[in-house]
């Protein structure tokens, strides 16, 4: 009786055993047939049982990454070639994989990083020809911008009545080290204005320029983490009225405004978001403001974004303002991207974007919708945009620090943007 038992346990159990592996050799039968036919959901669904089971072996993860990969998917291709790599370290093409997964995803910081992390044993013939620093790129852009005028016979307080104004940019971005990077930019902004102000309250109809020097400086200070410090110069030309012996005459002034600023990012796959802080001294004030943005990637690839941003500033002389966005892109083809979004806000004197974005004036853009081209190409990139604004305009008393005589006026613009890449 004992004997029968025994033979019975030991048929059953090796019956299980080999149900067992009858299973996992079917389950992965079937998940190797869905990788060769690019079916992605039923792979990750047989994957999952197969994980579930305990089976969690090197081809199964490289199959989940190569079609997360080939779907865009980059994060989940990304954590399955992580431990891919963890249970085969010594191939080298799964080390290709992950630096193209960071790359794509729009995370090339941390593609150079991760392959400046990498021993040449641990690169594949590929990879071995690839640069370890970004390549230096230069930056040209336009932007008209028409308004609409409204003049005054006389006007004794402040007011600024622009008919158009023109910015021309040019700046280069460059390498500092492997892992730092700066960007140098000159802007010449021209503007076709009258001022009305207590000495010229019957108004001063001129070209008006200004002369701008913008310079940033960004580490990455671990994978994921950069910071940045950036600085941005206004020079131009003032025409002061002075009193000599009773006698009044003109003279010609050199002014100059200034802005600091310090910046903190995070990169992920799905979300990326950051804080500026800067100070300013525009229009012989001070201005202490904040930024933050947060950008959300639903899919881990560029083919869909979105950002929400907000902005307050302080400032010595008017007090509290603040500006919010909402910004939407997305990919139409391989060679197309479509941006656009939204602005609402009350700000003045102030500038946003890292301080490449500069309005060191008294106009008040309290609603602008703005919509931009994206072409990329692998030698250049090429945006071309529009926009629309409702201007609040206002008669300022410099001297008690009050507004008055709101108008509601519109401005209308285009803009393009050129960047040439040097690789």
């Amino acid at each position: 009786m004992r004997n029968i038992i025994f033979t019975f346990s030991f048929i059953v159990i090796t019956g299980l055993g080999l149900f067992a592996q009858t299973d996992f050799a079917e389950l992965d039968r079937v998940n190797y047939l869905y990788y060769l036919a690019k079916d992605y959901k039923n792979l990750k669904r047989t994957a999952q049982k197969l994980l579930e089971q305990g089976n969690d072996y090197y081809y199964l993860r490289m199959r989940l990454g190569i079609l997360a990969y080939e779907n865009q998917r980059y994060a989940f291709a990304y954590r399955n070639f992580t431990r891919a790599k963890q249970q085969n370290p010594f191939n080298t093409v799964t080390n290709e994989y992950l630096y193209y997964c960071y790359l794509l995803a729009g995370r090339q910081a941390d593609a150079l990083q991760f392959l400046r992390t990498l021993s040449e044993n641990d690169k594949s013939s590929h990879l071995k020809t690839l640069p370890m620093a970004k390549a230096p790129e230069l930056i040209l852009s336009y932007s008209y911008t028409g308004y609409d005028v409204k003049k005054f016979q006389t006007n004794a307080l402040n007011f600024e009545a622009i008919e158009n104004q023109v910015v021309l940019n040019a700046g280069l971005a460059f390498n500092f080290s492997e892992r730092a990077s700066g960007f140098f930019q000159y802007s010449n902004t021209s503007k076709v204005a009258t001022f009305y102000s207590p000495s010229h309250p019957s108004g001063n109809y001129d070209t008006y320029k200004q002369n701008q020097f913008y310079f940033s400086y960004k580490s990455l200070i671990t994978q994921g983490f950069e910071f940045s410090g950036y600085t941005h110069w206004v020079f131009y030309t003032d025409v002061l009225n002075v009193s000599t012996y009773g006698r009044r005459s003109s003279s010609l002034n050199l002014s100059t405004e200034s802005l600091f600023g310090l910046n903190f990012t995070l990169i992920g796959w799905y979300l990326r978001g950051g804080i500026n802080f800067n100070y300013s001294n525009f229009a012989n004030s001070n201005q202490f403001a904040t930024e933050a943005y947060i950008t959300y990637f639903p899919f881990s690839n560029l083919n869909l974004y979105s950002t929400v941003s907000g902005f307050y500033q302080l400032d010595k002389n008017w007090e509290g303002t603040y500006q919010s966005n909402f910004n939407v892109g997305f990919k139409v083809f391989k060679y197309l991207w479509v941006e656009s979004g939204i602005m609402i806000g009350n700000s003045f004197l102030y500038s946003r974007n890292l301080g490449t974005e500069l309005n060191n004036s008294f106009i008040i853009p309290s609603k602008s919708f703005y919509g931009s081209l994206v072409i990329p190409a692998k030698k250049f990139s090429l945006r071309v945009g529009g926009h629309y604004s409702e201007i609040n305009n206002y008669s300022w008393d410099l001297e008690n620090y009050t507004k008055t005589s709101k108008l509601v006026l519109n401005a209308f613009g285009v803009n393009a943007i050129l960047t040439i890449k040097f690789q």
